[in-house]
């Protein structure tokens, strides 16, 4: 060291105050950078598989109520749909049941008979005659109708444009037909007096369950329960 010069004692002296400590503190910041990547790429990663998870939880849930809410659109259309048609039935039955007590309040004979059997229609669709077509694996007629283009309508009022939706009537072929395939008019033996029917025109002696339609009613012998 005595024979190192003084300006060479300087340049060491240089060298161990400002560049080792420079060169330290490089080397620190470069681990701190590494360091810093790795937490940043970690916690971007932890954040987008969290977000992910949320995400997909969210979706699963939104289709999981959606799906319920749909199958519950759905039941209560069905259950509205099966209590009209089972109410139109009741009121079916209920205007047979007043047709019945009616005909129990006025004094028959054949003529009222048959106008109240003529007076009592309803009508029905009448369709072609389909057949299965195998090859295109459909119900077909034969006889192909017509495809009318529908036609382009809009609202008339302004709140109903948006969403407007029309729908042509279609026309179907309708035809009146009797409700009652037989009415008669028997004696408390079960002896037919009068009748207007479809199915046997003779009078006959409905006690007999042979003599009733297909040989299998019996509502003779459950009248004495009225």
């Amino acid at each position: 060291m005595k024979n190192i010069t003084i300006k060479a004692k300087l340049i060491l002296l240089f060298i161990f105050i400002k560049v080792i400590p420079l060169l330290l503190l490089a080397y620190i910041s470069y681990e701190g950078v590494i360091k810093l990547d790795e937490y940043l790429k970690n916690s971007t990663k932890y954040l987008y598989n969290q977000s992910k998870e949320i995400i997909l939880n969210t979706a699963n849930a939104s289709i999981d109520d959606s799906v319920k809410n749909l199958d519950k659109k759905s039941q209560l259309a069905i259950e509205r749909l099966s209590f009209e048609i089972a109410k139109n039935v009741a009121d079916f039955l209920y205007e047979r049941d007043k047709d019945i007590l009616f005909l129990s309040n006025i004094p028959l004979n054949k003529d009222i008979l048959k106008e109240f059997y003529k007076s009592k229609q309803r009508e029905i669709i009448v369709h072609e005659n389909y057949y299965y077509n195998e090859k295109k694996q459909r119900w077909e007629t034969k006889k192909e109708k017509e495809r009318i283009k529908p036609q382009e309508r809009k609202a008339q009022l302004k709140d109903n444009e948006k969403e407007f939706n029309y729908t042509d009537p279609k026309e179907l072929k309708r035809v009146k037909i009797p409700i009652y395939k037989e009415v008669s008019y028997f004696d408390i033996n079960g002896k037919e007096i009068y009748k207007v029917s479809q199915i046997e025109k003779k009078l006959l002696d409905i006690s007999q369950k042979k003599n009733t339609y297909v040989n299998s009613e019996d509502y003779f012998k459950k009248i004495k329960d009225l």
